[in-house]
Formats: C-alpha cells, structure tokens, sequence
C-alpha cells in the first residue's frame, strides 16, 4: 500500500511538470483525472448506506462500517491530493 501511494503520488508530480497549457485546462485536467477518486467516494458511501448483515445477530460494524469509512476516507484524501498536485500550477 505505501509502494501505491508513493507510486501514485511520483505519477502526478510527473504529469504536472510534463502540462504545457493553460491554468484553466489544467484545472479541468486535475478535476478528470481524480475524478475518479471522487466516484470511487460516492460507490463506497452507496455500500455504507445500504450495508446489511449477512446473517442475524451479525455486528457488521467492524467488518462494514469501519472498512467502509476508512476507505472513504483514503479516496477523498487520494482526490485532493490528486487534484492539488495535478491542478495547480508547478511554481
């Protein structure tokens, strides 16, 4: 999991020192590209709300909700750190 962060974190500072357009494309650029950290965000948020036991008496809180939320909370982070490196500008 850090190899993924690092790695993920190396490919943006890439791709912001390689953007040669305008500050609004860029922003358009880093809103694409870790808008999928924000769709990620809403289909975990779907399965915390809709999350059910699998069979009665089952105390689904630590295997759901604390799962859940920790993951939902690594995507918005993951977005704003995508979208703060690639959307801005390098200087």
């Amino acid at each position: 999991m850090f190899l993924a962060v690092v790695g993920s974190i190396f490919s943006w500072v890439l791709i912001n020192h390689a953007w040669q357009g305008a500050k609004s494309n860029r922003l358009k650029m880093g809103f694409l590209g870790s808008s999928f950290y924000v769709f990620l965000t809403f289909v975990l948020a779907y399965q915390l709300v809709t999350l059910k036991s699998s069979y009665p008496n089952e105390d689904a809180c630590m295997g759901g909700i604390i799962g859940l939320v920790f993951s939902i909370i690594v995507t918005t982070v993951a977005f704003i750190t995508c979208f703060t490196i690639t959307g801005f500008s390098k200087k």
